[in-house]
This record gives structure tokens, C-alpha cells and sequence, in this order.
């Protein structure tokens, strides 16, 4: 048998060994107390200007309501990773 006749035999078998499925990051389970990392993004002034007139309004940071619109997504964000980090106190 050729080489090309061996290699092109070869190429059509599937490979002896099972290779590792990947893992199913979307039906992984959210990591409680993990810790949290930036994200920075750049979007359209208008954009940010009506998020700042909504956090306002709803008395809420960025960051509440971006882990809103996140979990609107369907991705599970708790009420405990939503809350307000700054220490404010209560009126």
C-alpha cells in the first residue's frame, strides 16, 4: 500500500480514542462567592445618558441594572449578586 493510499485510509477513520467531551458551560451551575471582575464597555452616549436617568429614577446603580438586563437574558443572576456593594445606609 502507498503512503497516499495509507493516509487517505487514515484520514477517513475516526480516531481510536475518545476525545473529551466539552463541557456544557450553559447548564453549569452559577459559582456562589466568586469573585468579581471589571468589565468595561463602550456604547453610545444616549445610551448611557438614559441609564443614568434610570438609575436615578429606580434610586439603583449601573450595576444593578446591568445584572437586571443579564438575568433578563436568562442567565442566573441572584438578588444577593444584584444588591448594592456600596455601604449605604438605610434612610
Amino acid at each position: 500500500m502507498r503512503s497516499k493510499q495509507l493516509g487517505a485510509l487514515l484520514s477517513a477513520v475516526p480516531p481510536a480514542t475518545a476525545r473529551p467531551a466539552a463541557p456544557d458551560v450553559s447548564a453549569a451551575p452559577p459559582t456562589r462567592g466568586a469573585k468579581e471582575v471589571p468589565l468595561q464597555v463602550l456604547i453610545p452616549e444616549h445610551v448611557r445618558e438614559e441609564l443614568g436617568v434610570l438609575a436615578a429614577r429606580e434610586r439603583a446603580s449601573l450595576r444593578a441594572l446591568v445584572l437586571r438586563a443579564v438575568r433578563g437574558l436568562g442567565i442566573e443572576v441572584s438578588d444577593e449578586e444584584i444588591r448594592d456593594k456600596r455601604g449605604r445606609r438605610p434612610p
